[in-house]
């Protein structure tokens, strides 16, 4: 992952998808929500029509598979039980740029390249935590010996980690220290990046008002068609996935479709 974060990081964001936002941040997370759990329940409900469970699962294990490589591929097989001839076409791995926002102390730099991950995380020692991806800025506190936190981002080379506690930046701290705690879910079960939070009115913080920082990065996505045939049924949806990690994928909501033909 590290070597082709890298090496797309050389092009330019040209073309990138930047998800727009809305002003409310109650109503981006919830109307967000909704659209995923529609996509996930249409994309549910399409599949038991086609496939077995066993169908199913070697869908799913063949769509993982494939996701890990960065070039185009396609993937034809057939249900054993219900024979439902399906195709499934990934194209190749593209970025799309998403913009979050959250609170945090205003010390904290976040204006550095990075690729989004947003996911738990359980820290193995005792950690140091500092205002920028690097030992020589300032230093934010400690986090505690199996501490339960979010990496929200990654720096590009992922080495630092950008750290949540309770919806709340608190600092870079080193993403060897921590260990994942979801290290493998089928896209259905993966959740979207959540654009903007929402905060209790008070956001202060031992009396200081805790800022909004506006935060601009990146993912790997790829388009991914899946396409269903059972005699003179067919069915077809393009997907935009888009990566956490090599074996985590959620739905981009904002770009499901799908037509049938009989």
């Amino acid at each position: 992952m590290k070597q082709l974060i890298l090496s797309i990081a050389l092009f330019t964001l040209t073309g990138c998808q930047l998800t727009e936002l809305v002003k409310d941040p109650g109503a981006i997370e919830t109307q967000l929500k909704k659209q995923h759990a529609l996509a996930a329940l249409a994309i549910n409900e399409e599949l038991d029509l086609f496939l077995s469970d066993q169908g199913r699962q070697h869908l799913f294990r063949e769509l993982a598979h494939s996701l890990k490589k960065p070039t185009h591929s396609k993937i034809v097989n057939q249900d054993s039980v219900t024979k439902t001839r399906w195709t499934a076409t990934i194209d190749d791995t593209t970025l799309q740029a998403f913009q979050l926002q959250r609170v945090g102390q205003e010390s904290i730099k976040t204006n550095f390249e990075l690729m989004f991950l947003d996911i738990p995380v359980i820290s193995k020692n005792k950690t140091s935590l500092f205002q920028a991806p690097s030992p020589d800025s300032a230093p934010m506190g400690q986090i505690a010996k199996n501490e339960l936190v979010k990496v929200l981002a990654l720096e590009l080379n992922e080495e630092w980690a950008l750290i949540e506690r309770d919806n709340q930046l608190i600092g870079y701290a080193k993403y060897a220290d921590f260990e994942n705690t979801i290290k493998k879910r089928d896209f259905l079960n993966s959740r979207p990046y959540e654009l903007k939070v929402t905060y209790d009115n008070d956001l202060t913080r031992d009396g200081y008002v805790l800022p909004i920082h506006h935060i601009f990065g990146l993912a790997q996505c790829r388009i991914v068609k899946l396409q269903f045939k059972r005699q003179a049924i067919q069915q077809q949806r393009t997907i935009n996935l888009c990566q956490k990690t090599p074996d985590v994928w959620f739905i981009d909501p904002h770009h499901d479709s799908a037509t049938t033909a009989n």
